[in-house]
């Protein structure tokens, strides 16, 4: 069913709770309240179970039909076989939004799968919004406050419950949650749907997400484009990037993980921050709550130790995080307090001493100076050991200073040492805090990249998906001709002829031009040059007769019963950059345009970058511009300029190919593509296409 957005402010704050299936009847009746009330509010539910019965004055109701007052949210903990009898009973009193707590579901197989189809079709049939299966009610978990919470709170969504717990735990470091949201096995709202929530949500200001799978595209799109919209970043750890992470979402929920490549791609286009484990999203995600927008790029780096401050230069740079060196007016001021055979040009060394040496004044206005530095948009200190009393002196001057310097302070506490007063005080101050100096620069390097993708932020139009006449005249053959159909869409195809003997492909070479490529037409030799079937510079006709034949003799030798349409004599592009583009397509976002460094080394290289459909030129050129092997087209080492402008288009008129056919175009190669010198175009050599239901065809 279609969310509207007052939906999930109803679910998340419900006019009356039915709690259906087991009962604790070996609790008090104090204790059933309490722990009643924490969730659902003070005389806000009932209790449904068909023994009925009470639990002190609190009645037992054997049906939901039975509790007497109106009931929006039904909390169902039933057996699984049981939950889509139990949705139409709630259906039939007017519940609106059914909380399946229950698994065995999808998660658990076939069968359960099954169960879970009829679960969702109670809901539909009853215009019940379902949440879960396989879930828990953490999302009405009354989330602890922060004392002097510095920054905005924090949304999640995830599609594990346990995983969530860890995360939600970061209120024991300052960090602040607004709501934690455990999809479970999404048979109805999905983690898309809370994405959405929370980009309008007042209480929220970064999104978090542990994720195994998406179920929509469109819903993806939309609730990611609504957090851009409302300037809300989004964290999110998404498995699926190696096979174990596959096959591990399966088992648990049931989800598709979809290719890794075009779900980065994705994230690309809408600026998600994608991280690698747990503390890496609980900290990334606290960095962007505490800071808000639009810090300035430059670190200001401070430790104890020169060892240190060696150690946190070296991450920053292997991070990308700029370290500018600090005026030398500020070394000046620095050198005031600190010996002057101590480096101060950023990272600053106090050397230690100095915190145990210095009083409070004195240390605090070290940190000012690196503070009020103009290259310096905020300060790191970095802490490798817990060492009192320096550690605990040094978090003392935070706490003081974190709300008298104009630019943030971050710090980081690399020490498995935590039970000391330094610590604690760097937690008080509430400023942003890391257990690793790679985690602490990893994550400023994704604010940043953020802070400048989202001046690009945009909705990309839909692609044209008319097919045009001549495409529709091909794709109405027995046979589909491949390059017939890629030419209909205006992709540049080098002139080509297949003929069926060699004394054909003489005639075909003197139409073309010498010189000509001479390769086998065959389906069944996808890769034809490592089969040794292509030669290429044929400059004469004798030399093209000659390479015909024995193309022939060796695919015939190689596979006598190979389907062979004859040779392909294809005119001979000189120079160029050889690239790669193409069409794959993903089980959830659909249709996914590749480019890449192409060739006979493209698998070796593995020099990729994907995009979901649709995209824009923008995209096309970002997506180029991303590749390692860029610089061959930029004119490294004094090659001429190559014309991306070409190249930006042949993706483009590939994107509309992919759109106009949809799901009849299974795969699409061109490879290689030959960009040629800025204003010479380019032009694509050689072709594999795949057809639904068809074998892969190209030349």
């Amino acid at each position: 069913m279609a969310q509207r957005r007052v939906d999930l402010e109803e679910f998340f704050h419900p006019v009356g709770v039915a709690v259906i299936g087991g009962v604790d009847r070996t609790q008090t009746e104090d204790g059933l309240r309490a722990a009643m009330n924490s969730r659902w509010g003070e005389g806000n539910w009932h209790l449904v179970n068909p023994k009925g019965g009470a639990i002190g004055a609190v009645p037992v109701y054997e049906t939901v039909a039975d509790v007497p007052e109106p009931v929006s949210l039904a909390v169902i903990s039933t057996p699984p076989a049981a939950c889509p009898k139990v949705v139409d009973e709630c259906g039939a009193v007017g519940v609106r939004y059914a909380l399946v707590f229950s698994s065995g579901f999808s998660e658990v197989g076939p069968e359960g799968a099954a169960l879970e189809a009829e679960l969702g079709e109670a809901g539909r049939r009853n215009g019940i919004r379902i949440f879960g299966p396989n879930t828990n009610t953490n999302a009405f978990e009354p989330v602890p406050e922060v004392p002097g919470l510095r920054g905005g709170k924090i949304g999640v969504v995830t599609q594990s419950g346990h995983n969530g717990r860890p995360i939600m735990q970061g209120v024991h470091f300052g960090i602040g949650f607004s709501r934690q949201v455990p999809c479970g096995n999404e048979v109805d709202l999905e983690v898309s749907d809370f994405i959405e929530y929370f980009a309008y949500d007042d209480d929220t200001a970064v999104i978090a997400g542990y994720i195994e799978g998406f179920r929509s595209a469109e819903k993806l799109r939309t609730a990611l484009e609504a957090a851009n919209a409302q300037h809300k970043p989004v964290v999110v750890l998404k498995i699926g990037a190696t096979d174990a992470g596959s096959r591990m979402a399966s088992s648990h929920t049931g989800h598709l993980t979809g290719s890794d490549e075009v779900i980065d791609g994705l994230f690309e286009q809408y600026g998600v921050v994608r991280v690698r484990d747990l503390d890496e999203l609980l900290e990334t995600a606290a960095l962007f709550a505490k800071l808000g927008p639009d810090v300035a790029e430059g670190a200001g780096l401070y430790s104890i130790s020169g060892g240190s401050s060696t150690l946190m230069a070296e991450a920053a740079e292997l991070a990308g995080v700029l370290v500018p060196r600090l005026a030398e007016s500020t070394q000046e001021k620095l050198h005031r307090h600190i010996p002057g055979y101590l480096a101060v040009s950023n990272p600053v060394d106090n050397g230690g001493t100095f915190i145990v040496s210095e009083p409070a004044e004195v240390r605090q206005q070290v940190i000012r100076d690196i503070c009020d530095d103009p290259a310096v948009g905020y300060t790191v200190v970095g802490i490798t050991g817990a060492v009192p009393p320096m550690t605990d002196l040094l978090g003392d001057d935070i706490v003081v200073l974190v709300d008298q310097v104009k630019r943030p302070i971050i710090a980081t506490w690399n020490s498995m040492k935590v039970d000391e007063p330094g610590f604690d005080r760097l937690v008080e101050s509430g400023i942003p805090l890391f257990r690793s100096f790679r985690g602490c620069f990893a994550a400023l390097a994704d604010y940043h990249r953020y802070q400048r993708r989202g001046q690009g932020f945009r909705v990309r139009p839909p692609l044209l998906g008319a097919v045009p006449e001549a495409a529709q005249a091909v794709l109405g053959e027995a046979v589909p001709d491949t390059g017939a159909l890629l030419r209909a869409f205006d992709l540049p195809l080098a002139a080509s002829a297949v003929a069926p003997s060699a004394g054909d492909a003489r005639l075909a070479a003197k139409e073309i031009g010498l010189p000509v490529a001479v390769k086998i037409a065959s389906a069944d030799f996808p890769h034809k040059s490592d089969a040794g079937l292509v030669q290429l510079g044929v400059d004469s006709l004798d030399g093209v007769e000659q390479a015909a034949a024995a193309i022939f003799d060796r695919a015939r030798a190689a596979a006598p019963g190979a389907a062979i349409e004859g040779v392909e004599v294809q005119q001979m592009v000189i120079g160029g950059t050889e690239m790669i583009v193409g069409v794959t397509r993903d089980p959830t976002l659909g249709a996914a345009v590749m480019v890449g460094t192409g060739g006979v080394f493209t698998e070796v290289l593995a020099d990729t970058s994907v995009r979901p459909l649709p995209l824009d030129e923008a995209d096309a050129y970002e997506m180029i511009r991303s590749l390692k092997g860029f610089p061959l087209l930029d004119g490294a080492r004094g090659r001429p300029p190559a014309d991306v402008d070409a190249l930006v288009q042949v993706v483009m008129a590939t994107a509309t190919l992919a759109t106009a056919l949809g799901d009849r175009l299974t795969e699409l190669d061109l490879n290689p593509v030959v960009v040629l010198d800025r204003g010479q175009g380019a032009v694509v050599v050689d072709h594999l296409m795949i057809l639904a239901d068809e074998r892969p065809s190209g030349h």
